[in-house]
């Protein structure tokens, strides 16, 4: 008997745990085969587990089977992202997973892929009257990002972009919509602000496909600028 010599294709997790938001996702190779998202916001340590039990069971997978774990980097919520990446090196240790970091904002970025606009903007709540924000111009069909993420203010971002069409998505607009909307500054509809466990899959598979992995020793969230925990212990001292 000949045996076969094609390999299975490998089975990646993805979760999204960076928003209000949350989410699970898991495919072979660049094949999205499932997503489950949290029965309401906030409900990331309450579904996460038996979220991905679930997805597992669907494909008939074992914990020690996932050959990837994708995982929502930031910025965003500091407890929401510890909580990816704490989940990713229990993963690595105990399965020998290897862990992909995707970036939040290009992530939500590929929620506006159904309208034709040539511009857009994510945008997250930092606290204190400040916003994460990554910029992004439609080159065909992909989201080229031409302003990495940074930390600015509403006026600050009005004060760059005001003058041209842009379009504006993400979680930071749920209590601050009014304050960055103007003329050409406009806002999408709330079905596409959350980030989503799918889309961190598509990035994350075709980055495990690059060999682009995270060293499981060296993985911290990429928060912009530290918890706002640690900034005011340091002023205490």
């Amino acid at each position: 008997m000949i045996k076969s010599t094609i390999s299975p294709q490998p089975y990646g997790l993805a979760i999204e745990t960076s928003g209000r938001v949350g989410s699970v996702a898991a495919g072979f190779e660049k094949n999205l085969s499932d997503e489950k998202t949290f029965s309401a916001p906030l409900r990331h340590s309450a579904e996460l587990f038996d979220s991905i039990i679930e997805l597992l069971e669907k494909t008939g997978k074992k914990p020690k089977q996932i050959n990837y774990i994708h995982i929502s980097i930031g910025p965003g919520s500091f407890t929401g992202i510890r909580i990816s990446v704490t989940v990713a090196k229990m993963m690595a240790l105990a399965a020998q997973s290897k862990i992909v970091a995707v970036n939040t904002s290009d992530a939500m970025a590929m929620n506006v892929d159904d309208i034709k606009i040539k511009k857009i903007a994510t945008v997250i709540d930092a606290k204190r009257g400040q916003f994460f924000i990554a910029v992004f111009k439609r080159e065909n069909s992909t989201w080229e990002k031409i302003l990495a993420d940074c930390m600015l203010t509403a006026e600050q971002f009005k004060e760059k972009f005001e003058n041209e069409p842009i379009w504006l998505l993400g979680e930071g607009l749920l209590y601050y919509a009014k304050k960055l909307e103007t003329n050409n500054i406009r806002i999408l509809d709330n079905k596409y602000w959350s980030p989503r466990a799918s889309n961190v899959f598509r990035i994350g598979s075709q980055m495990a496909a690059e060999g682009k992995f995270a060293d499981p020793v060296s993985l911290v969230p990429f928060y912009i600028r530290r918890p706002e925990a640690e900034e005011n212990w340091e002023k205490k001292g």
